[in-house]
């Protein structure tokens, strides 16, 4: 039995409470990533109870600043509190309450509050509503602030366990969505734009465990890494699981291979075949789809028509989840979430050296022909047997770029 009353961080969950039958699979990822992300950081234990996730320190050497920095950061957390735990009995949670309303008129100077109590205990002694009740007599006579049901200045939450209670005044907003790593695995197609880091990470808000694959012009992988590409995979790794990487595709035999293309058929072609090296690749780690950050109508090669000649022929899905955004919302989001500033940076990207006049509907057997005559599948293997992975370690934050393995085709579940 843990030594009450103790401080500790319970990072909850939204979505994850409508699962039903599998909200214990959801949970169970959640916890894993909580756990994750804080190992670098000291010693933290993470603990399920009650659907409830608390993290306790173990070592009183380490803060909590840092902890709560990460855990707000986590993909599936919805909130985060500061929490005191402390024993069942009506004496320590007044105690605890009490203790908690004080701190807050230091920092806020409140002069109203009330009570919201939780009781997934149903054993307990006190309803929520009489628990609420009698806590809002006590605080206003031992705090001296007013109760106000409708506009508090201050709320007390009180969250009834099992086998403790606890007790807070503030919550700190997450990210939501669902934890990294529920929904598969998704090969996700980084360029060095703003669109694509932006669904990355609405990807990974989905759940989704991303790998990503870059075409590059440099004369050698290496040399990404002094460019923003790697710094963009840092800051998306803060959001994912395990080690993030990059494969590094070379541009340069697609570029001659397809030196007799109509400059007007450019930009689709290329992109049709990004689509099949991602495919040929997601085949290899048992991905079952790609991503993009493709945006309906932003630019004259992502047109309905277009996007149709792009995914042609493909044998999975295509998924987009920057579609309907408009450029501000996803310029908002890059702000939001660090990418903004990588992606505007100065980068000779594939993108800027193919045709900036593409026709806005090419026909999809145009497409289908241009990639049987260069046999785009046979070249995506060859540039896949010459690229090369950039690997971000979650520990040491330490980037290497070393060639890519050529893994056995794993079929998709």
């Amino acid at each position: 039995m843990a030594a009450f009353p103790r401080v500790s961080l319970v990072p909850h969950y939204a979505e994850i409470g409508t699962k039903g039958n599998n909200r214990s699979f959801f949970e169970t990822h959640l916890e894993r990533n909580i756990a994750e992300k804080l190992q670098p950081l000291g010693d933290f234990k993470v603990e399920l109870l009650n659907q409830r996730i608390l993290v306790h320190k173990e070592d009183d050497l380490v803060g909590w600043e840092d902890a709560i920095a990460v855990l707000k950061e986590v993909l599936g957390v919805a909130w985060l509190a500061k929490v005191v735990e402390c024993r069942l009995d009506y004496q320590s949670i007044r105690d605890a309450a009490l203790q908690e309303l004080e701190l807050m008129k230091k920092d806020s100077k409140p002069t109203s509050f009330r009570v919201t109590a939780k009781r997934s205990n149903k054993s307990y002694e006190l309803s929520s509503q009489q628990l609420a009740v009698r806590l809002g007599e006590d605080m206003m006579k031992g705090s001296g602030l007013r109760v106000d049901l409708s506009h508090p200045q201050a709320t007390l939450f009180v969250d009834i366990l099992s086998d403790r209670a606890l007790v807070h005044t503030a919550k700190d907003k997450g990210p939501g969505g669902l934890p990294v790593g529920v929904t598969g695995k998704v090969v996700h197609l980084l360029s060095g734009g703003i669109d694509s880091p932006v669904a990355a990470w609405l990807m990974m808000k989905r759940g989704c465990d991303l790998t990503y694959l870059h075409f590059f012009v440099a004369p050698s992988a290496e040399q990404i890494l002094e460019t923003k590409m790697a710094s963009t995979l840092k800051t998306l790794s803060r959001f994912g699981i395990g080690g993030a990487r990059l494969i590094l595709v070379p541009f340069t035999d697609y570029q001659v291979a397809t030196s007799d293309l109509r400059p007007d058929y450019e930009p689709v072609v290329f992109r049709h075949f990004m689509r099949i090296v991602a495919e040929r690749f997601a085949n290899r780690i048992g991905a079952t789809a790609i991503s993009t950050g493709d945006n309906l109508g932003q630019v004259a090669s992502q047109t309905l028509y277009n996007l149709a000649c792009i995914d042609a022929g493909s044998s999975m899905p295509t998924l987009r989840p920057v579609v309907g955004y408009d450029k501000s919302e996803i310029v908002e989001l890059a702000q939001a979430i660090g990418t903004y500033e990588d992606s505007i940076a100065d980068y000779k990207d594939c993108c800027s050296i193919v045709s900036r006049h593409p026709r806005t509907r090419m026909n999809v057997e145009n497409v289908l022909e241009v990639s049987r005559r260069y046999d785009f599948p046979a070249l995506a293997e060859k540039v896949l047997s010459q690229s090369a992975v950039m690997k971000l370690d979650s520990h040491t934050r330490q980037i290497r770029v070393e060639p890519l393995e050529t893994a056995p085709r794993i079929k998709n579940a």
